[in-house]
């Protein structure tokens, strides 16, 4: 058994306003850097909480075809769904283990993470299970699950952890290893994250793309640390990673057509900003919005941050519905929406 103290960012704090949809809405003041830059954003938005006592919510991703969001539960090896005419429900069981792969035996971190829709099918990165799957929106049972890939170069992943789909279909995703995450014996306030690597295969955390018709992988890199969310710039001509590391936040760009990587945007940040780098999208602006230090960041395609969304608690990942009105963020405990058509 090998047990690695590391500095990373998977720990139990909260993001909580309120405990029903509508309920202790909070009207947060946009700090901006450059309000010519954000002129597409209003001066104050309005925070509302969807679902309260997740276990660790993550992989938003709205489904503009059935108007609904859905979202994971990592702890709780489950997905769920939300609409504004049903509310919530329970989606899909078994979402990241189903005992297809060896797991940290002692996982509690083994569910989905992130999420996407395609072509009436949700894809899924799976902690337990260690691969990419998909399955059918109109049939969501684990037996519908089909593997997309499991293995890079003969060695099982450590632990997909979030994907963006190319307009040609190409899944670029990430595959840090929190899947191995020993929590009880962590120290989040420390910056301390204890992973058990007693089943893991690799010796390294990786950003690929598959090529889900050739059915082939390409490692696009390796030197990042803790590879997390991950965005195409809209002409699909870079490639964004966030690394999770507490200690060294910071963003990194790929051009896909060199493999040149360079350090993107690592703030400055103020002192007391609570948060990291995990999930990110990107706006029709060309601007990107992440979860970061002091909240949600919006950064621009030059590396510059235009404004910052403030929040109470730090944020994992987040996404836009259809027509951007919305933001859906998650955290540790909550789901919440921050609406930007005030």
């Amino acid at each position: 058994m090998i047990k690695v103290a590391l500095i990373a960012a998977t720990c139990p704090l909260k993001l909580t306003i309120g405990n029903d949809h509508n309920s202790d809405a909070l009207h947060l003041d946009i700090e901006f850097n450059d309000r010519n830059g954000a002129a597409f954003l209003p001066d104050v938005v309005v925070l509302s909480t969807l679902r309260d006592g997740l276990g660790l919510g993550e992989g938003p991703v709205w489904d503009s075809a059935g108007e609904r969001l859905f979202f994971s539960d990592i702890m709780a090896n489950s997905v769920y769904s939300w609409s504004e005419s049903d509310g919530f429900s329970f989606f899909l069981p078994k979402s990241g283990e189903t005992g297809f792969s060896p797991s940290y035996p002692d996982g509690l971190l083994l569910g989905a993470n992130g999420l996407a829709i395609s072509n009436g099918e949700m894809i899924l990165c799976q902690h337990g299970d260690r691969r990419l799957v998909s399955v059918p929106l109109d049939a969501p049972l684990p037996e519908n699950y089909t593997t997309l890939t499991s293995d890079y170069a003969g060695s099982r992943y450590n632990s997909p952890n979030d994907l963006a789909i190319s307009k040609d279909g190409l899944i670029y995703f990430t595959d840090p290893p929190y899947g191995f995450t020993d929590l009880p014996r962590s120290d989040p306030a420390a910056k301390r994250i204890v992973f058990d690597f007693q089943v893991r295969e690799k010796d390294f955390n990786g950003v690929y793309v598959l090529d889900p018709i050739a059915k082939s992988v390409k490692l696009i890199t390796s030197s990042i640390d803790f590879p997390n969310g991950i965005a195409l710039a809209d002409d699909e001509s870079f490639l964004y990673v966030n690394s999770s590391n507490m200690a060294e936040p910071k963003m990194m760009r790929i051009n896909l057509a060199t493999g040149s990587e360079e350090l993107f945007f690592d703030g400055p940040f103020p002192d007391d900003a609570v948060g990291w780098f995990d999930g990110m999208k990107m706006h029709s602006s060309g601007n990107i919005f992440t979860t970061g230090p002091g909240g949600i960041l919006v950064i621009s395609p030059e590396g510059k941050l235009l404004a910052t969304i403030p929040l109470p608690g730090p944020a994992t990942n987040l996404c836009f519905d259809g027509p951007e009105e919305n933001i859906y963020v998650t955290s540790f405990e909550s789901v919440v929406r921050i609406s930007l058509d005030n």
